[in-house]
């Protein structure tokens, strides 16, 4: 399965549904005192994610107003698809790993409700991503003889990326009419550097902008569909 990354029109037609969305959350009439006072925490997930075999949760809480502080866990664990490694898949490639991101939202939306409205975004992020595949190489094995013999054939592989950086994103969110039900759509762009450690030369997880191993200039943008506390 071979998913291709957002084009030009697809992230215009992103920030319009946005822009459109925010429109009408301007015309909605401020929330009393009291509901804005009570309801300062989303907790929210990413599904996108589990595209890369990643569950993303973060809790998102108003500071003071119109700012937020988001903490988001990051867990990766399953099977790797085509999407986030190279063209050819490895016969039983896994990935498990952990991370967590940080991101400071200022809202644009003076009036509205807490963590509602148009903001700003930015923080910093990391991630452990620990690979195992399998594919043909030499290696050493022992003879009946008691010598050393190079054998070409089949050949456990392992390889840990370290990946960190920081995005800076602009977004809206809002809650769905007479629910607690938020939904949070963003666009922006981040930079990340990585390292890896392996027994080959390179690492086989650069492939692309979605890969594990992925450093340079990337283009995040998605939804989170969330709960407010």
């Amino acid at each position: 399965m071979r998913i291709p990354l957002p084009q030009p029109g697809t992230l215009a037609a992103g920030l319009l549904l946005t822009c459109s969305l925010g429109a009408r959350a301007q015309q909605r009439p401020p929330a009393p005192a009291a509901t804005q006072s009570a309801r300062t925490v989303i907790l929210k997930s990413s599904a996108l994610q589990l595209l890369a075999r990643g569950y993303h949760l973060e809790v998102e809480k108003a500071l003071r107003p119109h700012q937020s502080l988001g903490l988001t866990a990051q867990l990766y664990r399953g099977t790797v698809l085509e999407i986030t490694a190279s063209s050819t898949r490895r016969d039983n490639e896994q990935v498990r790993g952990y991370g967590a991101e940080l991101l400071h939202r200022v809202y644009l939306s003076p009036g509205l409700p807490p963590l509602t409205g148009f903001y700003l975004g930015y923080g910093p992020h990391f991630q452990r991503f620990d690979l195992a595949f399998r594919q043909n190489g030499w290696q050493e094995q022992l003879g009946e003889d008691g010598l050393l013999y190079y054998q070409y054939g089949p050949v456990d592989y392992t390889e840990t990326i370290h990946r960190y950086g920081a995005t800076a994103v602009a977004g809206f969110q809002d809650l769905l009419e007479g629910t607690r039900i938020s939904l949070d759509l963003y666009v922006g762009v981040g930079y990340r550097r990585s390292d890896f450690r392996s027994k080959l030369a390179e690492s086989h997880y650069r492939s692309g902008l979605l890969d594990y191993g992925h450093r340079g200039f990337y283009l995040p943008a998605g939804f989170k569909i969330g709960f407010m506390l």
